[in-house]
């Protein structure tokens, strides 16, 4: 074992955690508690990793984000990047229906998708599978509508067949006050739902004499690691973190693997002022 890294108790309980796809054991010697995420406040001049500050009952804690210090897209980008994405979808339903009055209305062929499993957000939906079951639940109540949606392209394409282009109108102003209002509604709700669905944790932690808060997915379990798993990780195994994962473990029931955090090398004195880092003594 290298004689660099913290010597833990055989028997010590791992706090389980997961950040993406990957379960991480911390020490539960270095655990002080574990809060689901308070308001983080923004500091300027700091490092990539660092997100910020919170206040946990009058301490001002830095906040390490796991996820950005081993090199993966941090929890806030993914959410960020996915409500995007969703408001992109819901406009083009909005310019879908646009472009389908534009078309009764000059006397042209419409061009877009009429089937709901062609246009963009039909194919995503038809691909996606989601974990959450809230999300998941949610996104089932988008079917309807949009079906219905892209539907009265081909009524509104018979309507104008018939010379009854000003029911061709109607139908389309009955779609924008009903079925798409409705789908825009579950958009908004949908990406309220992920903003805040996908709450993290806050570890707050104390190595090297310091305290200081850690952000993770979500809190899984406390248990001990399988007896005589914990090996270090061999060169090259792909796990390039600067000492922050040098060694593993098994769990007990099942013997997923388990990536060991060294919180003592979370922090990098560079990267973060030295006026945010509280005292471990500190109340």
């Amino acid at each position: 074992m290298d004689r660099s890294l913290k010597q833990y108790p055989q028997e010590m309980a791992w706090a389980v955690v997961q950040a993406k796809n990957q379960s991480f054991a911390v020490a539960t010697q270095d655990l002080r508690e574990m809060v689901i995420m308070p308001e983080v406040a923004e500091v300027p001049n700091t490092g990539e990793y660092i997100r910020g500050v919170i206040n946990l009952r009058g301490r001002v804690l830095p906040l390490i984000d796991l996820r950005k210090r081993i090199g993966l897209t941090s929890v806030t980008e993914e959410n960020n990047t996915f409500c995007a994405m969703m408001e992109q979808r819901e406009q083009d339903h909005h310019k879908w229906v646009d472009e389908l009055e534009a078309s009764v209305k000059e006397g042209r062929a419409f061009g877009l998708a009429t089937d709901p499993h062609k246009c963009a957000f039909g194919k995503w939906y038809d691909t996606y599978h989601t974990d959450n079951p809230l999300i998941a639940m949610h996104l089932r109540k988008f079917d309807q509508p949009h079906r219905q949606i892209h539907g009265i392209a081909t009524e509104a394409r018979d309507l104008v067949a018939q010379g009854r282009v000003d029911q061709a109108h109607e139908l389309i102003a009955l779609t924008r006050s009903g079925s798409l209002a409705r789908l825009a509604s579950l958009f908004a709700e949908l990406r309220s739902l992920v903003r805040e669905g996908n709450r993290e944790i806050a570890l707050v932690v104390e190595a090297a004499g310091r305290n200081f808060a850690v952000s993770v997915d979500a809190a899984l379990s406390v248990e001990k690691l399988s007896a005589g798993s914990v090996e270090e990780l061999q060169h090259g195994a792909g796990v390039k973190q600067d000492g922050i994962v040098r060694r593993f473990g098994k769990r007990a029931k099942g013997g997923e693997v388990i990536l060991i955090i060294e919180t003592a090398h979370l922090m990098n004195g560079d990267e973060i002022s030295q006026d945010l880092l509280q005292p471990a003594t500190a109340k």
